[in-house]
């Protein structure tokens, strides 16, 4: 007498991931804006006061964290499964480049910066930068790796291992950056009302600044993630040196007012932007790994 075989069906999936599957962006999207308008509202019940370095730490981790990364990974496992969240743990945790993308990430930004200002200012800045050299240790290490570790590399596992990976498959990388940096630039107007307390023109006038910059970064970031065998850890790493030489570099460091600063560094992205893409005629050295995805 034959025994019968018994057959094991996958359950069927649900209404809200075959929903989330179809619209994938759209889905991501939609919960990235309600946790940051919901950051948001925390920052505004402080009326914008400046908070301690410790608590914009931590806001800033709970906000990357529940609205950016775990999003992606949400989403992928609806579209693409446990081989799709495999891939993106796989990205996001890339670090066996070669050494020199490391130095770029590292040292591009501080050292092309500081060689501008000097230009500008003249030696002060290098004078500084000699007599107060243990201020890298003590206060600019410490601020790159929280940034790397707990902010800028979960920001990019949303934004760049996600959602720009995925429409540079399907649209080219010129065009991902450009589309990408819509809902980037929307995405971080909450935290800017929050931090203006509640301030509108104020807060529509920096991000529009700010998403100037932020293109020309979504650049570089590309070239960076197609030549380190697509490596979202390389690209937070430069995230966050960027986000630390603009914002700790002039406390008590260097003799420079904040807003030269600010538009030294973001100069320093812009000119790295537009040479990647001359150098690279505009493809930032992309090549076509699997079929384009449906976006």
């Amino acid at each position: 007498m034959s025994t019968p075989t018994t057959i094991q069906q996958t359950a069927p999936p649900s209404a809200l991931r075959r929903l989330v599957a179809r619209h994938p962006v759209a889905a991501f999207l939609i919960m990235a804006y309600t946790v940051s308008v919901a950051m948001a509202l925390v920052r505004l019940q402080t009326n914008g006061a400046i908070q301690s370095p410790s608590y914009q730490y931590r806001l800033g981790f709970l906000e990357s964290l529940f609205s950016v990364a775990l999003p992606a990974f949400l989403v992928v496992a609806a579209v693409q499964g446990k081989d799709g969240v495999r891939d993106l743990a796989r990205r996001s945790l890339g670090w066996r480049v070669n050494a020199r993308w490391y130095l770029i990430a590292l040292l591009g930004i501080p050292v092309a910066s500081m060689f501008l200002a000097s230009v500008i200012y003249g030696a002060a800045p290098l004078n500084a930068l000699a007599d107060k050299r243990q201020l890298l240790f003590t206060l600019i290490l410490p601020d790159l790796l929280i940034r790397f570790v707990f902010l800028n590399t979960l920001e990019e596992i949303g934004w760049l291992g996600f959602l720009q990976a995925r429409l540079q498959d399907a649209y080219g990388p010129w065009k991902a950056c450009l589309l990408v940096e819509i809902p980037f630039a929307l995405w971080h107007l909450p935290g800017l009302l929050g931090d203006t307390g509640g301030q509108i023109s104020l807060a529509l006038i920096y991000g529009g600044v700010l998403a100037i910059f932020q293109l020309c970064g979504r650049f570089v970031i590309m070239w960076l993630y197609n030549n380190t065998n697509r490596s979202v850890l390389l690209a937070g790493l430069f995230h966050a040196n960027f986000n630390t030489t603009i914002n700790m570099y002039t406390r008590g460091f260097i003799p420079v007012p904040a807003e030269s600063w600010f538009l030294i560094v973001s100069g320093v992205v812009a000119v790295a932007a537009v040479l990647i893409i001359i150098l690279t005629r505009g493809r930032l050295s992309y090549k076509p790994e699997h079929v384009s995805k449906t976006v």
